[in-house]
């Protein structure tokens, strides 16, 4: 990886390279120090311990007031939520929320309780659910070490909860902009806002699936689209990603954990729906924004407040 700053710049801080490494290295983060970056952020390795936490993850339909629901179940329960994520996307809704007590002992929740905690997160979105038929998924589990990383469960989730399947069909990759050159970066500064494209041929010599996708550069693109082939059971063999001003630029080169490609025309419509999803569930557009919100440490007689408003 060939690495700049947040605006482009090269990396002249000489404490950078070891904070990437402790940061990549989740057996080394204890006592790691923080990260100011050229943008103000203050970032530091992984994010804050939730190992003595509950988890409550649901997939619903997106409504008005579903998060304040979720959360004042917790704030009657005698809970606080220590960190979360929520994102939305093609009027579905996904969330996971660590959860534990704010008893004055500071004793942790018998496991008993998790189980009505669940249940009654379930009798209010039950309760509020005007779709015949809608599909809705809530569970709460007890405290665990090693969690799948938040932002890879919450991609796991809206795929489970097929987010991808509402919208039209993408649209084909602009061949002349596939490239990794000047033409490609001029016409992408004359887009203010780049569609995510996607276009899948079959490379039968070599046995591959070539996936060639452009879309609005930004942060954590790469890791978003990696989710989704692996969601979709595939694995990368080669691949090639870049940016031209703001225009990214992808190429994978895979096959089926099985050693099929993508065989059928319905296949490809599927991986590409799901890789534009994956694009889509944590970017912002002007009309039917999507929604991404995290937020650490909301205590009842905080969040009490909110949900009132």
């Amino acid at each position: 990886f060939h690495v700049t700053d947040q605006i482009g710049r090269k990396l002249t801080d000489p404490s950078l390279p070891g904070f990437i490494q402790r940061a990549l290295l989740p057996f080394q983060r204890s006592g790691s120090p923080k990260f100011t970056t050229c943008l103000g952020n203050v970032v530091g390795p992984g994010g804050p311990d939730v190992s003595d936490c509950a988890s409550l993850e649901f997939t619903v339909h997106d409504r008005p007031g579903l998060l304040s629901s979720i959360t004042q179940v917790l704030v009657d329960q005698g809970c606080h939520v220590a960190s979360g994520q929520a994102w939305t996307h093609n009027g579905r809704a996904a969330g996971v929320l660590y959860v534990t007590t704010t008893g004055a002992d500071g004793a942790a929740l018998h496991p008993s309780r998790w189980a009505r905690i669940e249940r009654l997160v379930n009798a209010v979105v039950d309760a509020r659910e005007n779709v015949s038929g809608e599909r809705r998924w809530v569970c709460m589990s007890a405290p665990v070490r090693g969690r799948v990383h938040t932002e890879r469960r919450m991609h796991q989730l809206m795929h489970d909860d097929r987010d991808y399947e509402s919208g039209p069909a993408p649209t084909p990759v602009d061949e002349e902009h596939f490239c990794m050159g000047d033409r490609a970066a001029t016409a992408a500064r004359s887009v203010h806002r780049t569609q995510t494209r996607v276009t899948i041929e079959n490379w039968e010599e070599r046995g591959y699936a070539i996936v060639k996708m452009t879309s609005r550069d930004r942060p954590k693109l790469l890791f978003d689209t990696v989710c989704a082939l692996t969601d979709m059971h595939y694995v990368v063999f080669h691949a090639t990603a870049g940016a031209q001003g703001p225009l990214a630029i992808q190429e994978y080169y895979i096959r089926h954990k099985d050693g099929r490609t993508v065989d059928s025309n319905a296949e490809r419509q599927k991986v590409s729906r799901c890789l534009v999803a994956a694009v889509e569930r944590r970017a912002s557009h002007v009309s039917q924004p999507p929604l991404a919100i995290s937020f650490l440490s909301v205590r009842p007689s905080v969040f009490s407040l909110g949900a009132q408003c």
